[in-house]
């Protein structure tokens, strides 16, 4: 199956570079947001009540006014109006104003919204106008008063908005950091806390405790491995050698206890590499290698693998690639370089085993049965086998060149050739060489 799970975290990761909004700046928003939202309910609520204010009061003086004035009219005395208010009888009434019945009407004139009343209680229509001048300056001065409040929430919203963002991210972050530093579960913050907060802690903490528990199984299951296979493997290799010694001159027989004693020393050094695999790339160290002795000493470990098929294997050696050298435990190396050679061996029954060390990358290609493009993506997958009898392979191979590669920092990659076969590419860092620098001509190993 597709690394689905790497495409998800890639996917997070591209997330979290396009919006690199924190949990701080999140919540400051919504405190401001919500401030905005009630001021300005508030504000709008304000403004149509005090306006409602401002006709109601209009209103009852223009009413008060007319009543006074018919009053005044029947006792025989002159009309008296506030400085605000103007009457208009016959011809004086406003053109729009007139044949409109008794009521309370809106002028706008002059720019300003002038209240109306129409009354015919003196017989023929007078109409009475409020310009309400002085209730427009009382208007202004709250609304000045409004504009102000409302900037100063604002401000004590953004000032309580960070304060109370603080107060809340401080806790997460603490625990973040307690994850990221590594320490101990039982040092984790918050586990005391009975809010959410203590949840989350808690649940981290478990959840540390048990990846902690299994890397530990996992270490220990390696370590044990190991000591208990290299000592039968160290038994089988010293006697090897004996036998070898011991049948000197019978060639078939040397040839048999040479290949027991390479076996041996191979799974030996296999074993060494599994447990450095199983480590933290800090810990282990990364030596200067040079990467042209392993090739050819992967390629005479597969070299048997040739015997009986018409298969050349050769070595290409750029001249700046001569001396090349790489930040990484040869044991890694090797068993990166040796499962990639090996597979092109096992699987080409006929043509060529190329493999080339350039500035920066190895390429393994072979002119074998190739990889069909419905598994390709697929091939670094663990048990993953092209071919359906398995070819006494597990599947293994290539997923733990694949780890050794993310384990030394380095990419490898399929290429399809157009010609057919296959084509590995592993790339990798380079460190300046320690041999001298002069140029060497292409090394070819026959098969």
């Amino acid at each position: 199956m597709p690394d689905t799970r790497g495409e998800a975290r890639a996917a997070r990761r591209a997330r979290s570079t396009a919006a690199p909004t924190t949990l701080r700046t999140r919540v400051a928003a919504a405190f401001l947001l919500l401030t905005l939202l009630v001021c300005g309910a508030f504000a709008v609520a304000a403004v149509r009540i005090a306006s409602s204010i401002e006709d109601r009061l209009i209103d009852q003086r223009l009413s008060r006014t007319a009543d006074s004035l018919v009053e005044r009219a029947r006792q025989g005395l002159p009309p008296d109006l506030p400085p605000s208010v103007t009457l208009y009888r016959g011809s004086d009434i406003p053109a729009p104003l007139r044949g409109q019945p008794p009521g309370k009407y809106t002028l706008p004139q002059d720019g300003i919204s002038v209240n109306v009343l129409i009354r015919d209680d003196l017989g023929p229509l007078f109409v009475l106008t409020d310009s309400d001048a002085d209730f427009a300056k009382i208007q202004a001065g709250v609304y000045s008063l409004l504009g102000l409040a409302f900037v100063a929430c604002l401000g004590l919203a953004l000032f309580l908005a960070q304060l109370t963002a603080s107060h809340i991210v401080a806790p997460v972050t603490a625990l973040a950091q307690a994850v990221e530093t590594g320490a101990t579960p039982s040092d984790y913050p918050l586990l005391d806390s009975t809010d959410e907060l203590g949840v989350l802690s808690r649940a981290f903490a478990a959840k540390t405790e048990a990846q902690q528990r299994y890397l530990d199984r996992e270490r220990w299951f390696t370590g044990d491995v190991s000591h208990e296979l290299r000592t039968p493997l160290a038994v089988v290799l010293g006697a090897a050698e004996v036998l070898k010694a011991r049948l000197a001159g019978r060639d078939d027989l040397v040839e048999l206890a040479e290949r027991i004693r390479r076996t041996a020393a191979d799974t030996s050094e296999r074993v060494v590499a599994m447990l450095l695999l199983s480590r933290d790339p800090q810990s282990i160290g990364a030596p200067p290698t040079a990467l042209l002795p392993l090739l050819r000493q992967e390629m005479d470990r597969c070299r048997p693998l040739l015997k009986g098929k018409d298969v050349e294997m050769t070595l290409h050696a750029d001249p700046d690639a001569a001396h090349l050298e790489v930040p990484a435990r040869p044991e890694l190396a090797a068993i990166a370089l040796g499962n990639l050679i090996r597979n092109a061996c096992q699987f080409t029954e006929q043509g060529r085993v190329d493999i080339r060390l350039e500035a920066g990358r190895a390429v393994v290609e072979d002119t074998g049965v190739g990889i069909p493009a419905a598994v390709r993506d697929r091939i670094f997958d663990r048990f993953m086998q092209v071919d359906p009898a398995g070819a006494g392979s597990a599947g293994l191979g290539l997923a733990i060149v694949k780890r050794v590669a993310e384990h030394l920092g380095w990419t490898v990659r399929l290429d399809a050739p157009a010609q057919g076969g296959t084509r590995f590419v592993l790339e990798f860092a380079v460190m300046p060489a320690t041999a001298a620098d002069a140029p060497a001509s292409p090394d070819t190993l026959p098969g």
